[in-house]
């Protein structure tokens, strides 16, 4: 069973009558329908931003590590068993 969650906002009068054309033009059934699947697409978008904002820091401390790893300061750590990186190339 679906659970919704009513909420009210308050949006310009053209945006309304954009979204009633829409309605008597069969895209869509209602305003909530359309709410709804542009709030999707918005998250999906900001989704898929984040993801790529995420993976550009990795690639960023990636290079950092790799320096970092490769320095004869990190040569104690080779003397203890320390942990293998690879970077991804």
């Amino acid at each position: 069973m679906a659970t919704t969650v009513k909420v009210s906002a308050r949006i310009p009068k053209g945006l309304a009558e954009r979204m009633d054309r829409l309605i008597e033009e069969g895209f869509y059934s209602n305003r909530s329908e359309i709410i709804k699947e542009a709030l999707r697409d918005f998250l999906l978008r900001r989704m898929s931003i984040e993801d790529s904002e995420i993976k550009g820091y990795l690639r960023a401390v990636e290079e950092i590590l790799r320096e970092d790893w490769e320095s004869e300061a990190d040569e104690y750590w080779d003397d203890v068993g320390g942990v293998p990186y690879e970077p991804k190339g």
